[in-house]
């Protein structure tokens, strides 16, 4: 959730060090951009890099020169994440049950409650889709008029992950094998087991590619990878592309160019998968 990517530069929001990094992926030479609050989340979208802080600011910073040049107070209680779609910036209030959408000026265009614990968007066409992760809804908005309705009930213990790929959803989650889901009724379409859970999943071309749990930690939700692994989405087989010889924790995922890429901000690093 901490990792954008932006003209062949990684941005990394480094929460307890009050910065976001910018990276050359080519050099590893970075700079930092320096924010008042702690950032949560960072995204690259409208021709700017935009990063959230704990207490609901969020910084438009521009992408050449690495500096901030706007902040904003969206107002959230409990500010998670960032997305982008339907030429709008997205982020939750968790104590609220709330996603805000937000127009590139900075100013809140509306607040949809959504239900308990929304964690993770994805945007196709006219419709925004929410999955939450303690009431499990699947929440589908019209983006023209911000409207919603709750699809379906998701199986699993906390689905919070979700992905758009080859005209369906792809849910995972802290006990939630990697769910294939119709988007019009929220209906399970087939479930493929990827191990305990799915930390995160992300699309690439025809395949998703899932950072997994072991049994062991998916009932503490922490996000220390036990396997990466590659699903055709065609033929729902799974291939495990890499083991960690040591933890890596994933707090950013993201796929562009035929490659995929994992922070562990624990540990400080950046990953790259050929894809």
């Amino acid at each position: 959730m901490t990792l954008a990517l932006d003209r062949g530069l990684a941005w990394v929001a480094c929460k307890e060090q009050s910065r976001v990094l910018r990276v050359d992926p080519r050099t590893g030479r970075s700079k930092q951009v320096r924010l008042d609050g702690f950032p949560i989340a960072v995204l690259s979208a409208f021709d700017s890099v935009w990063a959230i802080d704990s207490g609901s600011t969020l910084y438009r910073i521009d992408p050449g020169s690495a500096r901030v040049v706007k902040r904003s107070s969206i107002g959230a209680g409990a500010a998670y994440n960032l997305w982008t779609g339907g030429g709008s910036l997205w982020t939750v209030d968790d104590n609220a049950g709330q996603v805000i959408r937000i127009a590139p000026s900075g100013r809140v265009l509306a607040r949809l409650d959504v239900g308990d614990g929304p964690a993770d968007m994805v945007f196709n066409g006219p419709y925004a889709y929410v999955v939450n992760h303690r009431d499990r809804a699947l929440v589908r908005i019209a983006l023209a008029s911000n409207t919603f309705s709750r699809v379906a009930t998701i199986p699993g213990d906390a689905p919070e992950r979700i992905a758009w790929a080859g005209g369906k959803l792809w849910i995972t989650g802290r006990g939630t094998d990697l769910l294939e889901v119709e988007p019009a009724t929220g209906a399970v379409a087939a479930t493929v087991d990827i191990g305990a859970s799915g930390i995160d999943v992300v699309a690439l071309g025809g395949t998703l590619w899932v950072p997994t749990r072991s049994a062991a930690v998916d009932p503490t939700g922490f996000p220390t990878m036990d396997a990466l692994r590659r699903v055709s989405t065609s033929a729902r087989t799974v291939k495990t592309v890499a083991r960690p010889s040591s933890r890596v924790d994933v707090h950013g995922l993201q796929a562009a160019g035929g490659v995929v890429w994992l922070a562990d901000n624990r540990d400080g690093y950046l990953y790259r998968v050929k894809g």
